[in-house]
């Protein structure tokens, strides 16, 4: 059987895998649960989470590189402010707008 395994391509171990799968009856729900943590386990090795966003979704790895990529890529075509426009712009941010100087009615 380990001879075999060695020599079977990944379209034939799928097959087989699925073939397995299929001949455990649905009523061993605890195996197939370990089956599928062993699954998810792998798969999230495979890109695993790299940090929380504020609402405490998961940054994976792939997403964090592919955005992280887009980044970059715009600030090669120029797409950025220098330290200096930003520093005026954030000036214009706590300054009263016309709302909040009017006087309380």
């Amino acid at each position: 059987m380990i001879v075999k395994q060695m020599l079977m391509s990944a379209v034939e171990i799928r097959t087989e895998i699925d073939q397995l799968l299929n001949k455990i009856q649905s009523n061993n729900e605890s195996f197939l649960k370990v089956v599928h943590s062993m699954l998810t386990t792998y798969v999230q090795e495979q890109d695993p989470v790299i940090g929380y966003n504020a609402a405490g979704k998961p940054m994976y790895a792939s997403v964090a590189k592919e955005e992280f990529k887009a980044r970059h890529e715009a600030v090669d075509r120029g797409e950025f402010i220098t330290l200096e426009e930003l520093k005026k712009e954030s000036e214009t941010w706590l300054q009263k707008t016309p709302l909040c100087n009017r006087q309380s009615l």
